[in-house]
């Protein structure tokens, strides 16, 4: 090959190079504007329905914010039908904003819950739970219910069947690192029927010994 046709060759593809940069700079800092627009409008959106509560539930799937709505079927959370009866709940907790959702599982179904810090993207959060000979994590952690007073999260599980037993994971929100939940106690109830049941501690959180520190 001859130094000139190497040269030409050279040429060619410098300019190439040059005439794609451009476009590629064009669409990077398109990207970034859309993104930039994506999140004013999930902050009106939110700003609009919250109006100013900090503790709040829709019944209407119309109002749920398009973002959140969006991550829920994501990740397969049928909430539709059921909000009617079982609303989106929005909370803060010690300065960190939350939805809980309940989710229709094929008969049965479970809440999930979702870190709207940045309400552009919701995130799925996971739950620990008690699995065989150690915990493991869920999304889908059972019915789950807020003791304000306590700051306290309760989930429940059990069968529709009746008599039957129910198993309780009482969660808090820690929030040192990112927000999480941590398991505290597990609770076991004998088969009942209804409300009333009797539950069991069958395992409980104990302060770590000094100077250990698991984080």
């Amino acid at each position: 090959m001859s130094a000139r046709l190497i040269t030409g060759l050279i040429k060619v593809l410098l300019g190439g190079l040059l005439t794609a940069g451009p476009p590629l700079v064009s669409v990077a800092r398109g990207d970034e504007t859309s993104s930039i627009n994506a999140r004013r409008e999930a902050l009106r959106e939110w700003s609009s329905l919250a109006n100013g509560r900090t503790d709040f539930e829709i019944s209407d799937p119309a109002l749920v914010p398009r973002m959140l709505a969006l991550a829920a079927e994501q990740s397969g959370c049928k909430y539709r039908d059921d909000i009617e009866k079982l609303p989106v709940r929005f909370m803060k907790v010690a300065g960190h904003r939350l939805a809980l959702m309940f989710c229709r599982l094929s008969v049965t179904g479970s809440h999930r819950a979702f870190d709207l810090s940045d309400v552009s993207r919701p995130k799925p959060m996971e739950f620990p739970y008690v699995a065989l000979n150690g915990f493991g994590t869920t999304d889908t952690p059972g019915f789950i219910t807020w003791r304000e007073e306590a700051g306290l999260f309760q989930a429940e599980t059990g069968s529709d069947l009746c008599p039957s037993p129910h198993l309780r994971h009482v969660y808090r929100l820690d929030v040192t690192s990112r927000e999480s939940f941590v398991v505290v106690r597990v609770e076991v109830s004998a088969p009942a029927c209804g409300a009333g049941q009797e539950w069991t501690t069958i395992w409980e959180a104990k302060p770590w010994p000094a100077p250990a520190d698991p984080r």
